[in-house]
């Protein structure tokens, strides 16, 4: 019983010694006290990953897909300078606000930064780690995500109940 306590206790340690602490203040993300990036909110649910010099380094953006097996939640990642594009899967359920802080926790994660710019390597590995298959799926069915469909106009067939006999 005291093996099992005393090993569960030295977990927790390893756990709690590794975490760090991510705090978004005006607009700034801090690692362990240290400024690390700028996220700043568009004027919808995107985000805007800065560096601490406010040059704009990356989109991250919520949308929907929705085709015939269903609606799905993702975040898509574009990259400034590059162009990349990358989807994840939405940081939490259920996916109605993005989060700032978690979207600052997957960032730090991803070690997307180094030194206040963007990190070609963790860039390119984020980008086979996750790839884009939510566009490669909406590209195959010839569909737009639902951020899209509701900017532009969508006409509906009426639908005419029949009186039964």
């Amino acid at each position: 019983m005291k093996t099992i306590f005393a090993t569960l206790l030295l977990a927790a340690a390893t756990l709690s010694a590794n975490a760090q602490k991510i705090v978004i203040k005006k607009d700034l993300i801090t690692v362990d006290g240290q400024p690390y990036a700028r996220l700043e909110q568009g004027e919808t649910q995107e985000y805007y990953v800065s560096s601490l010099q406010n040059e704009r380094l990356f989109l991250v953006r919520p949308l929907t897909l929705q085709d015939p097996a269903g609606s799905t939640n993702y975040l898509q990642f574009v990259f400034t300078d590059s162009r990349k594009l990358v989807e994840t899967p939405p940081l939490s359920l259920p996916f109605q606000v993005l989060s700032p802080i978690r979207l600052a926790r997957q960032i730090y994660s991803a070690r997307l930064l180094k030194n206040d710019a963007l990190d070609p390597k963790a860039v390119a590995d984020f980008e086979v780690n996750y790839g884009a298959p939510y566009s490669a799926r909406r590209q195959a069915l010839n569909l737009l995500p639902i951020q899209q469909i509701q900017q532009s106009t969508v006409v509906a067939p009426t639908v005419v109940p029949v009186a039964k006999p």
